[in-house]
């Protein structure tokens, strides 16, 4: 049984690559969810360093010599949907339609949800989540509708839920994994393509 997607994303742009080597990929198994990304067991925190300079991440997907055009299509619609997500979650005042418009099913029952709880509750998203495409399988026939399974990785390095009035961190470090590899079943409706169930287990990393 696959369990909708239950994840926060963060304000604005995520960061996004999209892998040309990585198309074609078959999904795998996928794990649970909890407040933010998941129940995953949480790896210990990992230090790095570097003499050079970081370089910024495209803000869009790059162009995949092995992708179909329909592959493409579905992996955009991953990155639009947690960006979209991203912006809901950050400011309570954003309107959710969009958010309705590009889920289905569990999905889209799950995270409006999650959003009437965190403003019920006066909580804020803030920080960056990255989001990285590392494959994608063929399209499939499933009720009719056109299915393609993205394999995403989320990175929360950069992300936090805080408290709207005071600012201060809701969930404390160690609460949530801070890698997640993704399993996300992108539906292509008669309105267009749509984010659908999803399952995820918890990773050492993201690809760079």
């Amino acid at each position: 049984m696959k369990h909708c997607i239950k994840g926060a994303a963060a304000v604005a742009v995520a960061v996004v690559l999209l892998l040309s080597s990585c198309g074609g990929q078959q999904p795998g198994s996928g794990g649970s969810d909890s407040e933010s990304w998941g129940t995953a067991p949480q790896q210990p925190p990992r230090t790095t360093t570097s003499s050079s300079p970081p370089v910024p991440s495209p803000s869009k997907p790059q162009p995949s010599e092995t992708f179909t055009p329909e592959q493409l299509e579905a992996a955009n619609t991953v990155i639009e949907f947690f960006h979209i997500l991203d912006g809901v979650l950050s400011d309570p005042e954003a309107e959710t339609q969009s958010l309705m418009n590009i889920t289905m099913g569990q999905t889209q029952t799950i995270q409006l949800e999650r959003v009437s709880e965190y403003r019920e509750q006066g909580r804020v998203q803030t920080g960056t989540v990255g989001v990285h495409i590392t494959g994608a399988s063929e399209a499939r026939q499933e009720d009719d509708m056109k299915v393609i399974t993205v394999q995403t990785c989320t990175d929360t390095t950069n992300y936090n839920v805080v408290d709207s009035k005071t600012g201060k961190p809701i969930m404390k470090p160690g609460e949530r994994p801070i890698y997640l590899a993704w399993n996300i079943d992108v539906v292509k409706t008669g309105e267009g393509w749509k984010v659908g169930d999803a399952t995820n287990e918890n990773a050492l990393r993201c690809p760079a």
